[in-house]
């Protein structure tokens, strides 16, 4: 049950980042709140604890030793105590984030097991690859990992790397959530969950001066706008920082940070039953992301390469060829790349804006009716050169927009043994996009440059229903029923301008200069008079492009259903019990890439987990643990070859996957003033079936040969914070934490036959942090100090290959970073 709390009591066990809102504050921000089972409880004391609890601090009775209090989480589309929802949740406030050193969200994953949290270097740059229990998003396909702003499910992966700023809190969900989250919630969920404005007036000032030149202002305001009806808050993040890359062969710097952040929200009350919510979110990220370095290369290939090129070239005479496959240079340094992207592209920008009305209605006492209509629109401009190396080899340039149109209607019902809600959900996007991949030949004297436009339009509409009940059919037994029926409709049209320039090959003297030349059926042949490239030197002086176009159009629907049953019990007040069954997928979809529009099929996934929930010695001790077993049909996995001079990125339903694992969270007071955090977790993955062909066209299975990536056997997190009261000069906490991963491959699918295995597993490795921080005894100014990995350990975080190339990239290296804050 909540704990009473006295303002000194509160204030005194403050863990390092918190900020209160003042007594009176706390005291107002709620009056509905959540106690042990679910049961809602009003009055001003409860309204302190939970609020406490909401904000992840220990509390405790007065004149009594600190408690650690319950969390109160909305993983079932309602609030409620989390310890006492049956599935695996993590959530954690805006306060928690920065006492443990979360800048962005990339940061959680080492606070929470078998989750792998990374910026994308890859295919879409810029973006949040996600991985839960092994499973996630790969690049420029659909995500296997939901991300949600509020109530708002964020549909492209470009956009989706949220900065930390103006939360309440974030929830990760794990496991498949295809009950109440629907559609490509595979692996599992994240919610951002942001800062509602309320009655009294608070502004809040951040300025963080760190490495690299970092340099970041947080501002915000909330506060009554009318009187008991209206209330608005503004958020406003700016964050500049140098690049930790350095492009060798022209000095440019990349992997800066260069975003301004944007954040508005209104609140109105019209009647004591009824509350109008407007969220507008906008973020512009100018940012030239992190560029992966080659790591490996594959010296056969290049070999012949070579000699075919310097023979070519010294038999016609000319110099100035094209050196990039006959590169072999891997650099030696995690923060030196090699690119001639500084000629190609410098405008990388990420766009998005996000607006989203909510409207809630208390009908009576068990009755309520939420209704969420969003709007999102993301704009971005990218390039990425997959070879390597400072000449026009390999690149892709990409423009793109995305507009995602949303609807959700929730019904929920609330009695003392049954909780329900029932839903519809619509969503409608269309996404135009328009990539430009480029591959200049190894042999200069046949064939010079090929271009491939791929202008494609995607449509989606998917439209679903679901329902979930909450059934407490006997004393502290509670039985959950719930499924979801999903139909996705998804179209492509795709036009594909092909452009192959050529020198005539004359191989003997006397040949008139555009002698040979071939031309596909359909094409049509373009000769033109042009210079060579600057610095070649050539007997030819006729230029020849062959231009070709291929359109496709594709149109697919899908259905499913995904059923969950789950049986909890409390086994006494302290210990949740529980086991069940879920089911999850994945939609099916067409390739875009390389010109290749064929198509492939949903994924699916069956879930059985066991779990517990505790509370020990006087609520001093929180101990939560989960095992899982899953299995999958129809597995999507993806690759990038270069087909026809272009890049493609292919995704096939290869057949089986299974996983399983166990994840334990413990949060302990260790005395009066000190706090202990630590989570295990374990995970196995095996592909038990993969669909091949052989040289010769022969279906085979290389499932024994194939690992799935991003799926480190063991994991973990272990923090300790000690507090330490000054009195009238206010307080200092102090904090050190470790994470522990074990060795992983940083791509996936992985060809364990492959020569470029080795390369792309990352060894196990701890990375340390610590942080130290003042406030003043009125908690309106607070400093700090922090370092994250102190030890510098720099490690692979993701990696793919193209042809004879594998590029990885690597993690920050160590920073530090002063913060001084101020709220009124």
């Amino acid at each position: 049950m909540p704990i009473a709390l006295t303002k000194i009591d509160l204030y005194r066990r403050l863990p390092m980042g918190f900020n209160p809102f003042g007594w009176r504050r706390i005291r107002r921000a709620a009056h509905v709140v959540i106690g042990r089972r679910g049961k809602v409880m009003r009055g001003r004391i409860a309204s302190v604890s939970v609020l406490a609890a909401t904000l992840g601090i220990p509390v405790a009775p007065a004149a009594t030793a600190a408690v650690l209090e319950e969390v109160v989480v909305t993983a079932r589309k309602r609030a409620e105590s989390m310890q006492d929802v049956p599935m695996a949740v993590s959530a954690y406030s805006a306060e928690q984030l920065s006492s443990a050193l979360i800048d962005d969200i990339t940061d959680l994953e080492k606070m929470t097991p078998n989750t792998t949290l990374s910026e994308t270097g890859g295919l879409v740059a810029g973006s949040l690859s996600a991985f839960i229990r092994g499973i996630g998003n790969d690049p420029g396909f659909d995500q296997g990992v939901g991300i949600y702003l509020d109530d708002v499910y964020l549909n492209s992966a470009s956009g989706s790397l949220l900065e930390v700023y103006d939360l309440q809190r974030v929830e990760i969900l794990k496991g498949p959530q295809g009950n109440l989250y629907g559609r490509n919630t595979i692996g599992g969920a994240i919610k951002y969950i942001t800062r509602q404005p309320g009655p009294e007036t608070q502004v809040d000032l951040a300025v963080k001066l760190g490495s690299h030149d970092q340099r970041q202002v947080e501002a915000g305001v909330s506060g009554s706008l009318v009187d008991d009806q209206l209330y608005g808050s503004v958020g406003v993040l700016t964050t500049r920082r140098d690049g930790i890359q350095d492009n060798v062969s022209s000095g440019k710097e990349y992997w800066d940070k260069r975003v301004d952040a944007y954040r508005g929200a209104l609140r109105w009350t019209p009647a004591e039953r009824h509350e109008l919510r407007l969220m507008l979110d906008y973020s512009e990220d100018r940012s030239d992301p992190v560029l992966p370095q080659r790591i490996g290369v594959n010296s056969a290939t290049l070999d012949g390469i070579s000699f075919v090129v310097t023979g070519a070239n010294t038999y016609l005479g000319g110099t100035g060829l094209v050196e990039a496959p006959n590169d072999t240079t891997l650099l030696r340094d995690e923060d030196d790349v090699n690119t001639e992207l500084d000629a190609a592209f410098d405008d990388f920008r990420i766009k998005s804006s996000t607006a989203s009305l909510t409207y809630l209605w208390d009908i009576d006492d068990a009755w309520t009716l939420k209704s969420v209509t969003a709007y999102r629109e993301v704009d971005s401009d990218v390039a990425f050169d997959y070879d390597g190396t400072d000449q026009q080899f390999i690149t892709t340039i990409r423009s793109r927009n995305d507009e995602d149109i949303s609807q959700e209607f929730q019904l929920n019902y609330s009695t003392e043994t049954l909780n329900a809600v029932f839903g519809l959900y619509y969503l409608d996007s269309d996404a135009d996009n328009e990539p430009t991949s480029e591959q200049f030949a190894r042999l200069r004297a046949v064939q010079e440059i090929t271009a491939d436009t791929v202008q494609d339009k995607r449509g989606l509409t998917s439209m679903s229903g679901y329902a979930s009940v909450d059934w407490d059919f006997a004393p502290d037994w509670q039985l959950t029923l719930g499924g979801r029926y999903t139909q996705d409709e998804k179209s492509l049209d795709q036009l594909t301008l092909n452009r192959e320039g050529y020198y005539a090959l004359a191989l003997l003297q006397g040949f008139p200069p555009n002698a040979i030349v071939a031309v596909r059926p359909g094409a049509e042949a373009v000769a033109e008079e042009q210079p060579m490239f600057a610095g070649w030197m050539t007997p030819f002086d006729r230029y020849m492009e062959i231009h070709s176009e291929t359109e496709y159009h594709q149109e697919e629907s899908w259905t499913e259903f995904t059923p969950t049953i789950r049986v909890s019990h409390h086994l006494n007040e302290d210990v949740l019990l529980y086991t069940g069954y879920s089911t999850g997928f994945k939609s099916g979809g067409f390739q875009t890439t390389g010109g290749r529009a064929t198509g492939y099929d949903p994924e699916t996934v069956d879930s059985y987990v066991i779990g517990a929930k505790t509370t020990a010695f006087g609520q001093r001790l929180i101990v939560n643990a989960e095992a899982f077993y899953n299995e999958y049909e129809g597995k999507q996995l993806s690759t990038i070859v270069v087909t026809d001079g272009a890049l493609d990125q292919t995704v096939d339903n290869v057949g089986e996957m299974t996983t399983l694992g166990a994840e334990v969270e413990v949060t302990a007071l260790l005395g009066a003033d000190w706090q202990w955090q630590f989570n295990l977790g374990y995970l196995d993955t095996d592909v038990d079936e993969y669909s091949s062909t052989d040289d010769e066209g022969n279906a085979i299975d290389i499932a024994d040969t194939t690992e799935i990536g991003f799926s480190p056997e063991w994991t973990a997190q272990t923090r300790l914070q000690k507090y330490f009261d000054l009195g009238s000069l206010g307080s200092v906490s102090a904090m050190v934490d470790a994470a522990y991963r074990d060795n992983a491959y940083v791509n996936s699918p992985i060809d364990l036959d492959s020569d470029f295995a080795a390369v792309q597993e990352q060894d196990s490795y701890v990375i340390w942090n610590a942080g130290v921080q003042w406030n003043s005894a009125d908690e309106r100014f607070r400093v700090s100090l922090k370092g994250k990995n102190l030890d510098d350990k720099r490690v692979l975080v993701n990696s793919y290959v193209v042809g004879p190339f594998v590029n990885g990239a690597y993690n920050l290296p160590r920073t530090w970073a002063v913060e001084l804050a101020y709220r009124m």
